[in-house]
């Protein structure tokens, strides 16, 4: 276990580096850590230990305290937090606290690097679950080996292997006595599923791995046509729809598989036909695709339109400091500003001339905007438009505003009717969490 450890942080360059581990206290956490403390000295790794209490268990008080025994043991720094009472006890959003936890510890840590415990048999369950409920090639790959911040080493490790080096090195560990409850799907999958397998044939982790592994290699290929077919076929985000009805059906599948990959929250075979079918049946018109996005055909393209919620995501702002938004943080300070320089539209930092409340938000419709060193008030979707900025990032803009007026489009362009006038002003630094 050693060896694939360490042969992992070797492919990826994993050293001098600040490192945090999903923590749990139980068994594949446990050896994960003990193995990186091993090697800690010869890669020259700090490691800190991140355990999140979902507040559902009593013993979770129990495995805190393991916690900080254990990185003590192991000589790592630890953090420990707790979820919100009444959070609802779903497997879905323990999973999404969890994750924003991890990434919220490494925005304060300054690192990218977060170690998650996975091993060959949770894989394996991932695979089956996703097959049950419907899934594609690329649903086929299970879980990734490295995804954005995180990182996966015991993927080729079975659980039989886990427990065997904790026990070679003493090492203790807890059992999470949720995992035992089958009403939770990837236990059942697990504890009543799995077993039937080894009937047929005992060694079905190794098959059903080397099928994980086929399919990654056939989605590699895949990914290279579409990019390919990509350059023919888009502009500006948008599918030119005669090149796109040109194609075979297979590949349009998989170009409608690709650029809806984060809007469908069912993306089987089923609902690409379908959307596919409509495509080939319409010239303009649109169906939806979620609860706030449409798949549009007009004037020759196909692409995601958006409407919004009637309470969109406000944060509200009423004095100096730093506010969280989704994924980025904004920082504002009282500053005397000397000069008269102002920072370009695509500045990361501005000064504007501001009192409070504001508030941050996305668009609305109907939103109006000044631009700087523009005279008089346009539509935020006519700017939006000279800008040539894509409809993907026109969604994900923030906007700061004070009552309904726009005075910061955040990372693009301040409003002239904020701009400075004297010295005293308030600085404002955008950066990404």
């Amino acid at each position: 276990m050693i060896k694939t450890v360490e042969k992992f942080l070797i492919e990826n360059n994993i050293k001098n580096k600040s490192v945090l581990i999903g923590f749990s206290a139980g068994p594949d956490s446990c050896a994960l850590s003990l193995a990186l403390s091993l090697l800690k000295e010869k890669y020259a790794l700090n490691l800190t230990l991140c355990y999140f209490n979902h507040n559902w268990r009593k013993e979770a008080i129990i495995e805190e305290v393991f916690t900080k025994k254990f990185a003590k043991k192991i000589e790592a720094d630890f953090i420990i937090e707790k979820a919100p009472k009444n959070t609802p006890k779903t497997e879905e959003k323990a999973r999404e606290l969890r994750y924003e936890f991890f990434y919220t510890a490494a925005k304060k840590l300054n690192t990218n690097i977060v170690f998650l415990a996975h091993n060959k048999n949770d894989n394996i369950e991932t695979l089956i679950y996703r097959l049950i409920k419907g899934t594609s090639i690329k649903g086929l790959c299970s879980i990734p080996k490295i995804r954005d911040i995180f990182y996966r080493p015991l993927l080729e490790i079975e659980k039989k292997e886990i427990f065997a080096f904790l026990k070679e090195n003493n090492q203790d560990y807890l059992i999470d006595s949720s995992n035992e409850d089958t009403k939770y799907k990837r236990n059942y999958i697990r504890k009543e599923i799995l077993p039937l397998f080894s009937v047929i044939n005992k060694n079905y982790l190794n098959s059903i791995n080397n099928l994980i592994k086929t399919s990654l290699n056939s989605r590699k290929i895949i990914e290279r046509v579409i990019e390919n077919t990509k350059k023919e076929i888009f502009s500006n985000d948008e599918i030119i729809l005669d090149k796109f009805l040109s194609l075979d059906k297979e590949l349009r599948y998989e170009i409608l598989n690709d650029y809806l990959s984060d809007k469908l929250k069912q993306r089987d075979y089923r609902s690409i036909k379908k959307l596919d079918n409509f495509i080939l049946i319409n010239k303009n018109c649109k169906t939806s695709i979620n609860k706030n996005q449409f798949l549009r055909i007009k004037n020759n393209k196909i692409f995601i339109e958006t409407t919004f919620e009637k309470n969109p995501l406000e944060v509200v702002i009423e004095k100096e400091g730093e506010y969280f938004f989704e994924d980025i943080v904004i920082r504002i300070e009282k500053v005397e500003k000397k000069d008269k320089i102002y920072p370009d539209s695509k500045n990361n930092t501005c000064y504007l001339n501001l009192s409070f409340p504001l508030v941050l938000r996305h668009r609305k419709q109907g939103d109006k905007f000044s631009p700087y060193g523009f005279i008089g008030t346009m539509k935020l979707k006519d700017y939006l438009i000279n800008e040539k900025i894509k409809q993907e990032k026109k969604d994900k803009l923030v906007l700061l505003c004070k009552n309904n007026e726009i005075c910061w489009i955040v990372g693009q362009k301040i409003s002239e009717n904020y701009k400075v006038i004297s010295p005293h002003c308030y600085k404002l630094t955008k950066k990404v969490i």
